[in-house]
Order: structure tokens, then C-alpha cells, then sequence
């Protein structure tokens, strides 16, 4: 399994409150969270704090999350999303959600055998 973490931006802080509705259980439509699964995806999280999203993805094999949109449905709700979306500074052109490198992990820290 592969967890992946992302950061994307708000384009308004403003409207913060109608993204997050828009991601409440009932919401989002059940192709898209369907798409989700279908891509591999067993485990996906969107934190925010004040105008930046991450999302946390966990993948069976090599499964990227970007790759969710095969349909119809997850083709208009990522259009719809967008008017809330900006990429981060740092992204890539075209690339709405950043990935995020890790760069700490406690459990490397705390390995016996790491010397």
C-alpha cells in the first residue's frame, strides 16, 4: 500500500464553507466516489486550514489518484471544483493537486537497528 499526501489551494478563503459542504457525506456523486475507488484508491482524507487543502490517499500498487476521473460524472465534478481551486506556487503546470514530499518519518527515527 502507498500513501501519497497533496496540497492545493483555495482560490477565496471566502469560500471555504461551500467547498467543504460540497465534500460532506450525500454530497459528492456516488460515480465519482465509485471513480475513486475504481482507481485504486482505499483510503482518501482532505484536511484544510485557513486557504490550503491536503488530501491524504492511500493506493493498492502503484495507483495514482489523479487517475480518478474516467467518467462523465468525475470529469464535470472536478470542472465544478475548479472554480474553487488554485494550484500551489510550486506546482507543476496543469497540476492542480501538488504532491508533497515527506521529509520526517518518527518510525525511521526510532528504528533499533539504525545506527
Amino acid at each position: 500500500m502507498a500513501r501519497q499526501v497533496y496540497v492545493l489551494d483555495l482560490s477565496d478563503e471566502t469560500l471555504a464553507e461551500e467547498y467543504e459542504q460540497w465534500h460532506r457525506p450525500g454530497n459528492v456523486p456516488a460515480r465519482v466516489l465509485q471513480d475513486i475507488v475504481d482507481a485504486g484508491n482505499l483510503v482518501m482524507e482532505i484536511y484544510r486550514t485557513g486557504d490550503r487543502l491536503v488530501m491524504i490517499t492511500e493506493t493498492e500498487g502503484n495507483a495514482q489518484p489523479q487517475d480518478r476521473t474516467g467518467s462523465a460524472e468525475s470529469q464535470a465534478w472536478e470542472a465544478q471544483m475548479d472554480r474553487f481551486q488554485k494550484p500551489v506556487p510550486s506546482a507543476a503546470e496543469g497540476v492542480k493537486w501538488q504532491p508533497a514530499e515527506c521529509i520526517f518519518m518518527l518510525a525511521e527515527h526510532l528504528r533499533k537497528d539504525i545506527k
